[in-house]
């Protein structure tokens, strides 16, 4: 049951936001009454951290999936990495960093997102042989995030191109200057 619940409120982020995330809406988004929802999350405050760990462990299953493609295939980094960007993922992302502006649990979920990122981004550096600082990571992310963002405000083919381009063009530059000696 919990994870219907968290299924029904996704589909709603992904569709009209975090405003629309009630529990109300949630319940008839996934066929039952509230009294049922209440259950398994007594509060909109319960709700909201379940689906933001789902929303956080959805963004690192994905970071698996680009470090599986890496050791398969280091040249694979970039297009798996802005594979990653997809606008529904990213609308979850974004909805997750506007959640955290405002409520404590869910900043120590965005924070504890962040950094399992940044760790898979440096174990994935390093199994292409580059020498993971933490301002080559930061860029990566940043570049990531960045990207992922303007393809959503977009909203168009080239837009999606232009991602993967500039992802495997920066890429392959990080991996040609940090290749270890």
């Amino acid at each position: 049951m919990p994870e219907r619940i968290l299924a029904a409120a996704l589909a709603i982020l992904r569709k009209d936001g975090w405003s629309a995330l009630t529990q109300p809406r949630v319940a008839r988004a996934a066929g039952l009454r509230q009294s049922h929802l209440t259950y398994y999350f007594p509060t909109r405050s319960d709700l909201v951290t379940a689906v933001s760990h789902e929303v956080a462990r959805r963004q690192l299953a994905g970071f698996d999936g680009v470090v599986g493609d890496t050791t398969r295939d280091p040249s694979q980094f970039g297009k798996s990495f802005a594979q990653l960007c997809s606008p529904e993922q990213t609308r979850l992302l974004l909805t997750l960093v506007l959640a955290a502006d405002g409520e404590h649990a869910i900043r120590k979920i965005f924070r504890a997102l962040t950094k399992d990122v940044r760790e898979r981004i440096t174990d994935t550096l390093k199994l292409m042989g580059v020498a993971a600082d933490d301002e080559t990571v930061a860029l990566i992310h940043a570049l990531g995030i960045g990207l992922a963002v303007l393809d959503l405000a977009r909203d168009e083919p080239a837009a999606r191109r232009e991602l993967k381009t500039v992802t495997e063009m920066t890429v392959s530059r990080v991996v040609g200057r940090g290749k270890k000696k």
